[in-house]
């Protein structure tokens, strides 16, 4: 930023406020998202895409003077690199000219044209057959907590950051209560929820995982009975998968999450409500395995076990 354009954002915007600077209004921009009815999660990432924002634009250049070939030039860069974060910024760069438009800030929003990169998406699904063989890896040469992680987020379909945190105390009127940190969905899972294709009940994964370590209160802990982090499933993860599971020709290799899905197919197969095991807002975006958007809290949504299969 010159010395003449600084010196006018501080005069001229004292009164104007087009001719203040981006990262002035990023200020302002903060508090609209931190009154935001969102997970505190949600607003930690809408803050990450708003600094991709201040650094690809300039967070010294005058708000108004930001034109849409700016914004476009940003996104192209960042999908060269980060294909799936370019989205997310060009999101949130189209949310943060919309509210300096509504503040009187800039007459138009530079970012409403411009169109999203085309993203291809190479990630591969788990099978059941590669879960089994991570699963008796983690088993025979990993930490006992491993393998019970493997099962709970099968049998249960959670996201890591739920497994990570379910405790003995969630466990009330035959249920696994779980309230999810994404969404703040609030689900009942009965204990009698079973995956045949393990032979593995819900009310079982949970009874597994009371003595392999000291500790009464999380059902996956350390062996000293401390908490573990959400990085650590993931990392352990990962480690049982290079062992036990050929490396994939395409796609990238399968994550941890990728259980989620496989625990959505093999649910589905018998018949069970999967949009409520999952959380989801609707049955399409059960359909796609993908729920981005945050669920409003309300009461608990009991699952209820199906007594057949659906008819195909």
């Amino acid at each position: 930023m010159s010395l003449a354009s600084f010196v006018f954002s501080r005069t001229a915007g004292m009164v104007f406020p087009r001719y203040r600077t981006l990262d002035q209004w990023s200020k302002v921009y903060c508090q609209i998202v931190d009154g935001l009815p969102v997970t505190e999660k949600t607003k930690q990432n809408r803050k990450c895409s708003l600094s991709h924002v201040l650094s690809g634009l300039g967070e010294h250049r005058i708000i108004s003077a930001i034109r849409p070939h700016d914004v476009s030039a940003l996104i192209v860069r960042i999908h060269k690199e980060h294909p799936p974060l370019s989205k997310r910024v060009l999101i949130e760069t189209k949310a943060v000219f919309n509210s300096a438009l509504e503040y009187g800030w800039i007459d138009r929003n530079p970012a409403m044209q411009v169109k999203a990169q085309q993203v291809t998406v190479q990630r591969n699904r788990l099978t059941l057959e590669q879960w089994q063989a991570i699963h008796a890896h983690a088993e025979a040469d990993m930490p006992p907590w491993v393998a019970r992680m493997l099962v709970l987020a099968l049998v249960t379909g959670q996201r890591r950051s739920d497994v990570v945190k379910m405790r003995f105390a969630d466990v009330w009127d035959d249920h696994l209560h779980v309230v999810q940190a994404k969404t703040g969905a609030k689900l009942a899972l009965p204990l009698a929820l079973r995956l045949d294709a393990i032979g593995v009940s819900l009310g079982e994964a949970i009874e597994a995982c009371r003595t392999y370590a000291v500790g009464e209160e999380y059902l996956l802990r350390k062996h000293n009975g401390k908490r573990l982090g959400d990085a650590s499933l993931s990392a352990r993860f990962e480690e049982a998968r290079e062992a036990s599971v050929p490396m994939c020709e395409t796609g990238s290799p399968v994550s941890l999450h990728e259980i989620r899905s496989l625990s959505e197919r093999l649910h589905r197969a018998k018949g069970l409500n999967t949009m409520i095991l999952l959380g989801h807002k609707s049955q399409d975006m059960t359909d796609l395995y993908n729920d981005d958007r945050g669920l409003s809290s309300g009461s608990w949504k009991t699952l209820e076990l199906c007594a057949a299969p659906l008819l195909q």
